[in-house]
């Protein structure tokens, strides 16, 4: 029934694991699928990501295919400027125009995907299976119940050296300024990146 295994690489350790576990699980099934690792692009992401994706890549032994709409040029503003609208209760329009259109306009009938959801995230896996019934999902990481602690310890095992923004003490690895963050996350913002805080 599977026509071929997706990973969406996002530059944030849980992505990266459940990458490096489904590519290990396919190389040694009785008939491996095709299988490619995909990676959205975005403008505002912090620039150590392309580090990182390249030092993944070559763990993963896998080439990522990088994709980007270029409706936007991949750029979070550009979507707030032209749909005048950052985030309520219809979502984040970055996330949808950025990467759930673009995931969408990628995926195949059949694909099997992976994303990098966490042990702790069931109740995501669930909302994503809801929304998106069409989707075929390898919740790989909650499957061998891998939280988000054991992921940022297999990458940094894995010798590679982790984004820049679980250095600078962030949860996680989204866009500087990202229009989801509470207000902790933005008093943070306003110190380590204050022009993207008066952005």
């Amino acid at each position: 029934m599977n026509k071929r295994i997706v990973c969406w690489f996002s530059c944030g350790a849980a992505s990266a694991v459940a990458t490096k576990l489904a590519i290990d699980a396919n190389a040694k099934a009785e008939d491996p699928l095709p299988l490619v690792v995909a990676r959205v692009w975005l403008e505002e992401e912090h620039e150590d990501n392309d580090r990182f994706a390249a030092d993944c890549e070559r763990w993963f032994g896998v080439p990522l295919t990088i994709l980007k709409n270029e409706d936007y040029g991949g750029s979070i503003y550009r979507v707030f400027e032209k749909e005048r609208y950052m985030a309520g209760v219809a979502g984040a329009s970055c996330t949808k125009r950025l990467k759930k259109w673009v995931r969408e306009a990628f995926e195949k009938p059949g694909d099997l995907q992976v994303f990098g959801y966490t042990a702790e995230e069931q109740d995501r896996v669930d909302s994503f299976l809801d929304a998106n019934n069409h989707v075929r999902l390898w919740p790989i990481l909650v499957e061998k119940q891998l939280g988000k602690s054991d992921c940022l310890a297999m990458v940094q095992r894995a010798g590679i050296k982790l984004p820049a923004m679980y250095a600078l003490g962030y949860r996680n690895n989204n866009c500087i300024g990202c229009v989801k963050g509470g207000a902790g996350y933005w008093n943070k913002i306003r110190v380590d990146f204050p022009a993207a805080f008066d952005r």
